[in-house]
């Protein structure tokens, strides 16, 4: 009579657990990494495709230059272990946008003078291409309303002032624009 003493291993690995994944970016390029069991198979699923295969490092670390397409894409790590038990990472979704951002001022115009107290505060007025994006004027956040467009009030010194306008979508995407007008009290 022959005993095995073989126990087979049906504990699956510990499931990926994923670094900082960007919610959006500019780039088709990202790199995906975090940990698992070490010494697993490592599988990078980008929209439930079969990307790339690794295997995790002696401290189960893994890392991946992935490359996603424009629009949304559902990244994923799956981790199989030598007895093909596997565990599945949270899916992470990731937004390619490449779009540039626009960023129109309707007011004021560039080169404007404003003369006496009552015109020491001025209105600056415009629109941005995409709605959820941020806007600061000079070191002041700018509410930009769901269709795009932003006023915001702003007090001026006497001489030249110069309002530089940044806009950023969460991709990364930017656009800038400097007015200078000038203030006589």
């Amino acid at each position: 009579v022959q005993i095995s003493n073989k126990i087979e291993d049906i504990i699956p690995p510990q499931p990926p657990m994923l670094s900082a994944v960007p919610e959006a970016t500019n780039s088709a390029n990202i790199v995906i990494e975090g940990y698992t069991e070490q010494g697993a198979d490592v599988e990078l699923m980008v929209n439930d495709t079969l990307n790339q295969k690794d295997k995790a490092k002696d401290d189960g670390s893994f890392s991946f230059n992935a490359t996603l397409s424009n629009g949304a894409n559902r990244v994923q790590i799956r981790a199989v272990d030598s007895a093909n038990n596997s565990s599945l990472s949270e899916v992470k979704m990731v937004t390619v946008d490449k779009e540039p951002l626009v960023l129109n001022v309707t007011s004021p115009k560039d080169g404007s003078e404003y003369i006496g107290k009552n015109s020491q505060s001025v209105e600056i007025v415009g629109k941005v291409s995409k709605a959820s994006s941020q806007l600061i004027a000079n070191s002041s956040f700018v509410d930009v309303g769901r269709d795009g467009n932003f006023s915001h009030k702003f007090l001026l010194s006497a001489g030249e002032n110069t309002i530089k306008l940044v806009a950023s979508d969460k991709a990364g995407n930017t656009a800038e624009k400097i007015i200078k007008v000038v203030y006589s009290p």
